[in-house]
């Protein structure tokens, strides 16, 4: 290029800077959302815990159907944290990625996104393996839980496989 010439082309390194330094607000935003829906998920099952316990101390049936239910909603409410633990690791990761270094217990490395997706899809199998459970705790004799497990198993035989195919 000749000297006293200006190029017509916006400088790179410009645009770049300023998609970057916008991009911490974006993924802010996106670890805020997914907090909150941990955070709520997380109230909701403690809830849900505490209406179940008060109604059956307050109300006991000592039966053993009833209490093959009582289980079932505990395992459903085990399943609730499981999920709400899903999102709360995915806001940790997604600000240990984008945002800033986040103190993360020792068992929770994050370096890359392929690192999130395997402990998402780990939460995953994890939860679907619990409502297979409290599918059975509860299964009547008259439901399709055979349909229904399968299902599930092949949801988990897909995602292990992904993940088997991946590392």
């Amino acid at each position: 290029m000749a000297v006293g010439t200006q190029s017509c082309e916006p400088d790179q390194t410009f645009m770049i800077r300023i998609i970057t330094s916008g991009s911490k607000w974006l993924f802010s935003l996106a670890v805020i959302g997914t907090a909150l829906i941990a955070l709520f998920l997380f109230v909701m099952g403690f809830l849900i815990v505490i209406v179940a316990i008060t109604h059956t101390l307050t109300s006991p049936d000592l039966s053993v159907h009833f209490l093959k239910e009582l289980l079932a909603t505990f395992i459903e409410i085990i399943d609730i944290f499981l999920v709400a633990t899903v999102f709360y690791i995915i806001a940790l990761g997604l600000y240990e990625l984008f945002i800033a270094k986040a103190p993360l217990p020792g068992w929770l490395r994050i370096c890359n996104l392929d690192d999130l997706k395997s402990l998402l899809l780990g939460m995953i199998v994890m939860a679907l393996a619990v409502l297979v459970l409290g599918a059975a705790l509860t299964w009547d004799g008259t439901g399709a839980i055979l349909e229904y497990s399968l299902a599930i198993a092949a949801g988990i035989a897909a995602i292990s496989f992904y993940v088997w195919v991946k590392h």
